[in-house]
């Protein structure tokens, strides 16, 4: 698991406040739970003020941590897809951004590919992505930015043919790479699921191996937002193994939740 990806879930997931500034001590705590060293830790941190996700602060001795504005859009986004126990609704109207990637460095080209991938989008051409959900707002911070404003254009269309909506939809996102992997998450957290049930009822399950799991679930369900677009159900085969993913993923989280949540509070430090 990367450092940074724990760092954006332990922020994502245990506060409700994102202006919150936290002790470096603390972090390094629950990654060192998770199995991080101190010192690649405190790397991951400077990359990630490098990068522009994360702000320091001093206070004495200390440091302290808090997210950017580039961070809070990143996790704000992450956290309502992840915890959105909703169906998606469709008005069968599909967002569609247009950019002429051979015009931008390739560095650019592969961010915008990146963050494109992370709000659901598909490709259907080099310079054509598609998706069934409204995400113009995020969309705009992001374009904002990386100062692509003037590069790139947004419609909302409807789907004319000649093809079936289902051929496109394959097009741009590979739905039985999706499938399998949701698979092998529900073969494998449906097992850890019972497992720590059982050490529930032996009187095994400690604060702290609560925390690692529970982070490790969320670590690894997050990876889907890369690949899922959370399809409307109308574009979707039957009975989509990617239901049952999320509500195991729901059970297990609000199972560890009491117990790992004690160890996150005794173990956090802020700055007033």
């Amino acid at each position: 698991m990367r450092p940074a990806s724990l760092c954006f879930t332990i922020f994502g997931d245990n506060f409700r406040d994102l202006n919150v500034k936290v002790w470096v001590g603390s972090l390094i705590r629950y990654l060192g739970a998770l199995g991080v060293t101190e010192n690649a830790a405190r790397v991951t941190f400077s990359r990630m003020v490098q990068q522009g996700l994360l702000e320091v602060f001093r206070n004495g001795q200390k440091s302290y941590y808090a997210l950017s504005e580039q961070g809070k859009r990143r996790i704000l986004d992450g956290v309502r897809r992840v915890y959105n126990w909703e169906e998606p609704r469709w008005d069968r109207e599909w967002q569609v951004v247009v950019c002429n990637v051979s015009q931008l460095e390739r560095e650019t080209r592969e961010r915008l590919r990146h963050e494109l991938e992370w709000m659901g989008f598909g490709s259907l051409g080099r310079d054509l992505w598609v998706s069934p959900h409204k995400r113009y707002n995020a969309l705009r911070q992001m374009l904002e930015e990386y100062g692509l404003t003037n590069r790139v254009h947004v419609f909302t269309a409807l789907y004319e043919g000649p093809q079936f909506m289902q051929d496109d939809v394959h097009h741009a996102w590979d739905m039985e790479d999706v499938a399998r992997r949701y698979d092998a998450f529900v073969v494998e957290f449906s097992s850890r699921h019972q497992m720590f049930h059982q050490k529930m009822v032996m009187g095994e399950l400690t604060a702290e191996v609560a925390f690692v799991e529970w982070r490790q679930l969320v670590h690894e369900f997050r990876k889907f937002l890369f690949i899922d677009p959370r399809l409307p159900t109308e574009l979707l085969p039957p009975d989509w193994i990617g239901n049952e993913a999320r509500q195991l993923f729901r059970r297990h989280h609000e199972f560890l939740s009491p117990l790992a949540e004690r160890y996150f509070y005794e173990h956090l430090e802020l700055l007033d």
